[in-house]
């Protein structure tokens, strides 16, 4: 966990020089989904149905060169017949924004994703690096926008992914803060090969969340 320690307080550095920026601002989210588990641990499978949760947070700012920054964390857990599998994953994505109009924005940038897992009562733990991107759109004339969200990484045969993409629908635009509430879908791979443990899992599911951005 110390890669973890270490983005995270790159992550607080870089909120604290942003700060004084005019156009600062800082989001949080929190997003909800029933999986539907596939593939194998160990090589046993027949997943049960569960609960995750996704919380993050994103900070933005108009610092020259400084890349603005999503920290997100998700419950990837799972449980099969002889397998108990709690597993966290911790995303660090540091993007910038080529493309920033008030109806279009792009982000592209890299994500450092840690994973920090118990499978069976043994610990394992690793990080990866992966290609991120991100557009947002609003509808002109309307609070309505949409959304889609990436990280992909490909190493030494291991493929292992993230999207999202969904509506969402700004609550109170003309306040200071504005709560969005977003809806989408979502589909997710993890392969994790190390540690002696093996992970070849696939979730996918419809998804509702909120967003609080200042």
């Amino acid at each position: 966990m110390k890669k973890y320690t270490v983005s995270l307080l790159a992550t607080a550095i870089l909120t604290a020089g942003a700060a004084h920026a005019n156009d600062f601002s800082v989001a949080g989210g929190l997003d909800y989904m029933y999986s539907d588990m596939s593939g194998t641990a160990q090589g046993q499978h027949g997943f049960n149905h569960k609960s995750l949760w996704t919380t993050y947070v994103d900070f933005r700012h108009p610092l020259f060169m400084l890349p603005n920054v999503n920290f997100q964390a998700t419950d990837f857990s799972s449980n099969a017949p002889g397998i108990n599998n709690d597993l966290t994953a911790y995303d660090f994505a540091f993007y910038y924004s080529p493309f920033d109009l008030d109806t279009l924005t792009l982000n592209a940038g890299l994500n450092i994703r840690s994973y920090d897992g118990e499978l069976n009562h043994h610990g394992y733990s690793d990080d990866t690096v992966m290609l991120y991107g991100a557009a947002e759109t609003q509808i002109p004339g309307t609070d309505l926008g949409a959304f889609a969200d990436a990280r992909v990484s490909y190493w030494d045969g291991d493929h292992s992914h993230d999207w999202k993409m969904g509506v969402s629908y700004v609550v109170f635009p003309e306040d200071t803060l504005k709560l969005k509430v977003r809806a989408g879908y979502r589909n997710a791979r993890i392969d994790y090969h190390d540690d002696g443990v093996d992970l070849a899992q696939h979730l996918d599911n419809w998804f509702v969340g909120a967003e609080l951005r200042y």
